[in-house]
């Protein structure tokens, strides 16, 4: 499973949302970074990523367990995969 974690307001995460087509990624999950997720904020946590996102957003987590950061790097993860 590869995971997007994005917040809302965030500019950079609406432009990868917007920018990439997220339902033709197989087995991709966005998940909103809020106080009501707490799915995200455990999945943050277990890929000790929760300092990380204080800093920067939106993060990937490739199913390799690459933590790729940043939106232009994540948008050319996801050409790389044909999305």
């Amino acid at each position: 499973m590869t995971y997007l974690f994005t917040k809302q307001g965030c500019g950079e995460c609406d432009r990868v949302k917007s920018e990439v087509n997220l339902g033709e990624v197989a087995n991709l999950k966005v998940m909103q970074l809020d106080q009501e997720n707490v799915e995200a904020l455990a999945m943050l946590a277990y890929y000790e990523c929760v300092s990380l996102s204080e800093k920067k957003l939106p993060i990937l987590v490739s199913e390799t367990r690459e933590i790729i950061t940043g939106e232009s790097h994540i948008r050319q993860y996801f050409e790389n995969l044909g999305a």
